[in-house]
C-alpha cells in the first residue's frame, strides 16, 4: 500500500511504540536502531527506496519524497522527534540510535546529518557504519573523526571489504581513544564451518572472525 510521508512516519511511531512496549523490561536489548541508513530524499519517481537492490534486498530508504521547502536537519529532526517521542512514551531505560552511512567517506568535507546538534539531543549514542579502505590509516580516522560529537560512538558495521583484514585491525586498534564499541557480521557459521567451505567468502570470514573475536577481552574471557 503506498503511503505519504506523514502516514509513513505515523507506521513508523506505532511500529517503535509496539517494540518498545514489548521490549521496555528485557535486560537483552542492546538499544533500539530506529532505522538503517536513512536517506532523507531523492528522486521521487524511485519511491521510498532508492537506487537498485543489492544481493535482491534494499537496505536504505527515503524520509520523505517532498521536501516541502524543509532543509535537510528540518526533516531528520522532525523524524528523529517522532520515532523517539513513541518509544520514549513507553519506554525510558533502553537507549535510542541510528545507524548511518559516513557519508564524509564518500564525499570529502560532508558533516554528520543525524548527528548535527540540531538533530541528534534525543538520541543516546552516535551509531556509523565503516568499512575502512585501502588508504593510509589517518585518512579513515580522520573521516570517523567527523562522527566524534561529543556523544559515545559506536562503529555498528565494520568489515574488511575494501581493506585486508591487517589494515581493518589496525584501524579499530587505532580508534580504541575515540570510539567505545565496535560491531562486526555474525552470519551464523563458525570459523570452522566457513574454513570448511573452501572458497575466497569462506576463507575471509573465517580469517575475520578469528582476529575479531581475538581483539576483543570479552571473547578472550579476560
Amino acid at each position: 500500500m503506498a503511503l505519504d510521508e506523514p502516514a509513513r512516519w505515523d507506521v513508523q511511531a506505532r511500529f517503535w511504540a509496539a517494540v518498545a512496549n514489548v521490549c521496555k523490561d528485557s535486560p537483552a536489548i542492546f538499544c533500539y536502531d530506529l532505522m538503517n541508513e536513512p536517506v532523507i530524499g531523492g528522486d521521487a519517481k524511485q519511491g521510498w527506496l532508492p537506487g537498485e537492490p543489492l544481493a535482491g534486498k534494499h537496505y536504505v530508504q527515503k524520509l520523505t519524497l517532498d521536501r516541502r521547502g524543509r532543509s535537510d536537519k528540518e526533516i531528520a529532526k522532525a523524524w528523529v522527534d517522532k520515532l523517539t517521542g513513541a518509544v520514549r512514551a513507553v519506554d525510558r531505560g533502553h537507549m535510542i540510535t541510528v545507524g548511518v552511512i559516513p557519508w564524509a567517506q564518500v564525499f570529502q568535507g560532508a558533516k554528520p546529518l543525524f548527528y548535527a546538534p540540531e538533530v541528534c539531543g534525543p538520541l543516546d549514542f552516535v551509531s556509523v557504519h565503516f568499512y575502512p579502505k585501502d588508504v593510509p590509516v589517518e585518512e579513515s580516522l580522520d573521516v570517523l573523526r567527523v562522527y566524534d560529537v561529543g556523544k559515545p560512538m559506536v562503529i555498528e558495521e565494520i568489515f574488511p571489504l575494501s581493506a585486508s583484514v591487517d589494515q581493518t585491525a589496525d584501524f579499530i586498534d587505532r580508534t580504541r581513544p575515540f570510539v567505545d564499541g565496535w560491531i562486526s557480521f555474525y552470519w551464523g557459521k563458525t570459523v570452522e564451518e566457513n574454513r570448511a567451505k573452501g572458497d575466497l567468502p569462506g576463507a575471509l570470514t573465517s580469517q575475520w572472525l578469528t582476529r575479531f573475536g581475538a581483539m576483543s577481552p570479552y571473547a578472550r574471557g579476560g
